[in-house]
C-alpha cells in the first residue's frame, strides 16, 4: 500500500511538473518576437478585413512578465487609398495589480511619437460628402440591441477606473480640410490625487477663412510656444510663453499711401504674447483666477503692453474683472470693477461690457504708431478719468475728465462711438461740458503736432480760452462746433474738415471781439461780425503753390459781413470784406455802403504777424455829389488825414469821384434813350401786330357772310 501511494505521489508530482514546464514553456513561447510576429499579422488581417481598407504594422513587443507593449509602424488608409493615419510609436506600461484589487486600471507610463492625420470631411464634395474616417467609427461601434430587455435580466456592467500617471507625446501633426495643427511636445505626470504637471511646447494651428464683406483669403495662425500647468494641493497655476497670434490678408496694409493713418490693421497682426496666471478656484459653472502679469507686442503695427495684471471671475452671466491695471510705456490705466457679458446664440444674448471708473495717466505718443502718427512727438502727460460701456457695435463715456499736472488744462466731456462695424457709418461724437485752456498750455499742445503753425501770436493774444461744444468724427470727416470765450470776446464757430477734398471750412461769428488786440492793430476797435471760410489743407496742391511762390499763409479764403466795427475814431456798419490767399500774398478789399457815397479799399498782407504792415488802397463811389467837407468827414473818418500824402489822396478821390458821377449820369442817359428807342418800337410792332388782326377778322367775316349766301 504504502508503494502503491508512494507510486501515486511520483505520478502527481511528475504531473505537476509537466503542467508547469507546460504552461512556463507557452508563457516563454508567447514573449517570443516570431510567435509575436505570427500574432500580429494575423491581427492586421483581421483589422483590415474589419476596416475594409489597408492596415500595416511594422512591429509588436509585448512582454507579459512586465506587462510592457510597444507598437512602431502603424499606417491606416481610408477609402479613397488616401494615407490617413500613421503613427511611428506606441508605448504602454501597465500595472494590473491594482485591478485586483480595487477595479483599476493603472498606466503608469505610456508613450505616443510621430503621429501624422490627415482627415477629410466636405459636405458639397462628391468624394469626401461623407468624413474620409467615418468607416472605422462605424466598424468599431456598438450594435444596439432591439426589443427592451427586462431590467431584472440585464446584468450591471462592472465598471473600471482607468488611472494614467505619466504621458509623454511628441511629433503630432493633424490637418482637417485644410486646416493643420502640430504639436512639438506634450509632458503629462501626476504622482499622487495632489499633484498633476502638464508642459506643452509647440503647439500650433493654421487655418485659412474668408472675409465675409469683399470675399478674398485670409491666413491665420495660432501657437504657443511653452505653456506649463501646474495643480498642487488645490493650487493652479498657468504659465505661457510665445503665445502668438498671426494674420494676413494678402493685400496691401491699410495705411499703404496714407501717412496719417496707423499701422493698425486687424487683418495684418503678428502678436506674441507672455502671460502667467493663479486659477484660485474651478467649479461646475464657475472659475476665478487671478492674472499675475501678461504683455502683448507687435512690432509691426505698434502695439505694446507691458503688462496687464487683475482678477478674473466667470459664471453663468460673463465675465467679472476685478482690480485690473493695463501699463504701456509711458502710459497707465486702473479699474476696480469690470463686466463682460458673453454672446450667447442659444439665447439670444449679445456681447455687452462695462467699466467703474477708469483712472490713469498718458503719453498720447503710446498710441502714435498704431492709431495715429500725428501724436508721435505728443510727449506732455495728461492724466484722465472715464467710465465706459458698450457692445459689439458701440462704445459709451461717461464723466470723462482730462487735466495736465499744472491744471492749466482741463477738460470734462461725454461722448459715444457707434457703428463700429462699418466704416463708412462710424460716428464718433464728444459733448465738451467745458474745457479751459491757461497761459502758455495752447501753444505747449499745439507743438506737440509735428504741422505748420499759423497766427500763434494771435492766439498767445486770446489769454485764457473757454470751450463749451461738439465735435463729431465721421467718415473722412470731422466736425466741429461751439462756443470760443477769451479776453478779447466770445466766438461761435462751426467748422469741418472735407479729408476727401482736402478743405477746412465753416463759419465763424462775433457779437463782440476785440479784433485790434488780437492782431496787434490798436486801430481797430470792437467788431461785431459773422464770417465764412475756407482753408486748403492737401499737401501736394500746398506744396506745388509753395514751389511757385513760396509765402509763410495758409491758402484759403474768407467772406465777411461786418455789422459793426469801428477804426481810430469813426465807427462803420454794415461791411463786407472779402480775403482770398494763395500762400504768399493775401489780397482783400472791403466795402461800405453808404446813402451818398459807397466806401472800398483793397489790402495786401504777406505775414499774419504783421498785420499792421499791410498795403490799403482806398476808393469810393459817389451816388450824388455833397459839399467836399461833408465828403471829407464822411471819408476820412474811416481814413483819417494827417499828413499831405493823405490830403492829396483825398483830392484824388474826389475827382475820381466827380468823374465816376458823370460817367454814371452819362450812362442813365444813354441808357433812358436806349429805353425810350426800344418803347416806340414796341408801340409799333403792337400797332402793325393789332392792324392784321383786324384785317384777318375783316376777311375771315366776308368769307362766312359768302358762304351763308352761297348756301340760300
Amino acid at each position: 500500500m504504502k508503494k502503491v501511494l508512494k507510486w501515486i505521489v511520483r505520478i502527481v508530482l511528475g504531473l505537476v511538473v509537466v503542467v508547469i514546464l507546460l504552461l512556463a514553456g507557452g508563457f516563454v513561447l508567447i514573449n517570443t518576437p516570431s510567435f509575436q510576429n505570427k500574432l500580429l499579422k494575423r491581427a492586421t488581417t483581421m483589422l483590415a478585413d474589419k476596416l475594409q481598407t489597408k492596415v500595416e504594422i511594422d512591429s509588436v513587443s509585448i512582454n507579459l512578465l512586465t506587462l510592457d507593449a510597444e507598437l512602431y509602424g502603424l499606417e491606416l488608409e481610408d477609402r479613397q487609398q488616401r494615407k490617413m493615419l500613421s503613427l511611428e510609436l506606441l508605448q504602454t506600461d501597465v500595472d494590473l495589480w491594482p485591478l485586483i484589487r480595487n477595479d483599476e486600471i493603472r498606466i503608469s507610463q505610456a508613450t505616443i511619437k510621430g503621429v501624422r492625420a490627415e482627415l477629410h470631411h466636405t459636405p458639397n464634395d462628391t468624394i469626401d460628402s461623407i468624413a474620409n474616417y467615418q468607416f472605422v467609427i462605424d466598424a468599431f461601434k456598438k450594435d444596439k440591441k432591439k426589443g427592451k430587455a427586462k431590467k431584472d435580466s440585464v446584468a450591471k456592467k462592472k465598471k473600471f477606473s482607468v488611472a494614467l500617471k505619466k504621458l509623454r507625446v511628441e511629433n503630432i501633426d493633424v490637418t482637417y480640410n485644410g486646416y493643420g495643427a502640430k504639436l512639438g511636445r506634450l509632458l503629462f505626470s501626476q504622482p499622487d490625487e495632489n499633484t498633476m504637471k502638464v508642459a506643452i511646447e509647440q503647439l500650433s494651428a493654421q487655418w485659412e477663412r474668408t472675409n465675409k464683406k469683399k470675399g478674398y483669403q485670409v491666413s491665420d495662425m495660432a501657437a504657443i510656444g511653452r505653456l506649463y500647468y501646474q495643480d498642487l494641493n488645490g493650487r493652479r497655476t498657468v504659465d505661457i510663453s510665445d503665445l502668438r497670434y498671426k494674420n494676413d490678408n494678402h493685400r496691401p496694409r491699410k495705411n499703404v499711401g496714407k501717412p496719417k493713418r496707423g499701422f493698425f490693421d486687424h487683418e495684418h497682426l503678428n502678436v506674441t504674447a507672455q502671460l502667467k496666471a493663479v486659477i484660485d478656484h474651478v467649479g461646475k459653472d464657475t472659475l476665478h483666477a487671478t492674472l499675475k502679469e501678461m504683455t502683448a507686442t507687435d512690432p509691426i503695427t505698434g502695439i505694446d503692453i507691458r503688462d496687464i495684471h487683475g482678477g478674473v471671475g466667470y459664471n453663468k452671466d460673463g465675465l467679472q474683472l476685478e482690480n485690473f491695471v493695463i501699463r504701456q510705456t509711458n502710459t497707465t490705466l486702473s479699474f476696480d470693477r469690470g463686466h463682460i457679458q458673453l454672446p450667447s446664440k442659444k439665447t439670444g444674448r449679445k456681447l455687452a461690457y462695462s467699466t467703474s471708473t477708469i483712472k490713469g495717466r498718458t503719453l498720447l505718443q503710446d498710441i502714435a504708431r498704431p492709431f495715429a502718427p500725428v501724436l508721435s512727438k505728443f510727449t506732455l502727460p495728461l492724466n484722465l478719468s472715464v467710465s465706459m460701456s458698450g457692445d459689439d457695435n458701440s462704445m459709451m463715456f461717461r464723466n470723462a475728465k482730462v487735466w495736465t499736472d499744472d491744471k492749466m488744462l482741463t477738460i470734462s466731456a461725454k461722448g459715444h462711438i457707434n457703428n463700429l462695424k462699418d466704416a463708412h457709418l462710424l460716428r464718433v461724437h464728444f459733448d465738451v461740458d467745458q474745457m479751459v485752456a491757461k497761459g502758455g498750455i495752447k501753444e505747449k499742445i499745439i507743438n506737440q503736432f509735428p504741422v505748420k503753425k499759423f497766427m500763434m501770436e494771435q492766439l498767445r493774444a486770446l489769454g485764457t480760452i473757454q470751450y463749451h461744444g461738439f465735435f463729431d468724427v465721421l467718415w473722412k470727416r470731422e466736425e466741429f462746433q461751439g462756443l470760443l470765450s477769451t479776453k478779447a470776446g466770445n466766438l461761435n464757430f462751426k467748422l469741418a474738415l472735407d479729408e476727401t477734398n482736402k478743405y477746412v471750412l465753416g463759419t465763424a461769428s462775433t457779437q463782440e471781439l476785440k479784433l485790434g488786440e488780437v492782431m496787434n492793430m490798436s486801430a481797430i476797435g470792437p467788431i461785431s461780425a459773422k464770417a465764412d471760410f475756407k482753408f486748403d489743407i492737401s499737401k501736394p496742391r500746398t506744396a506745388m503753390m509753395r514751389r511757385k511762390k513760396g509765402g509763410k499763409l495758409p491758402i484759403g479764403e474768407i467772406q465777411a459781413f461786418v455789422k459793426e466795427a469801428s477804426y481810430r475814431f469813426a465807427k462803420v456798419t454794415n461791411l463786407t470784406v472779402n480775403i482770398v490767399s494763395d500762400g504768399a500774398i493775401a489780397e482783400g478789399s472791403l466795402h461800405d455802403p453808404g446813402k451818398y457815397v459807397d466806401l472800398s479799399c483793397t489790402f495786401t498782407f504777406t505775414n499774419t504777424n504783421e498785420m499792421q504792415k499791410m498795403k490799403v488802397k482806398p476808393s469810393m463811389k459817389v451816388h450824388k455829389l455833397i459839399d467836399t467837407k461833408k465828403l471829407k468827414d464822411q471819408f476820412m473818418g474811416f481814413f483819417k488825414s494827417d499828413t499831405p500824402e493823405e490830403e492829396k489822396l483825398l483830392k484824388k478821390a474826389e475827382k475820381e469821384a466827380r468823374k465816376q458821377q458823370k460817367a454814371e449820369e452819362k450812362a442813365a442817359r444813354k441808357q433812358q434813350k436806349a429805353e425810350e428807342k426800344a418803347r416806340k418800337k414796341e408801340e409799333k410792332a403792337a400797332r402793325k401786330q393789332q392792324e392784321a388782326a383786324e384785317k384777318a377778322a375783316r376777311k375771315q367775316k366776308a368769307a362766312e357772310e359768302k358762304a351763308a349766301r352761297k348756301s340760300e
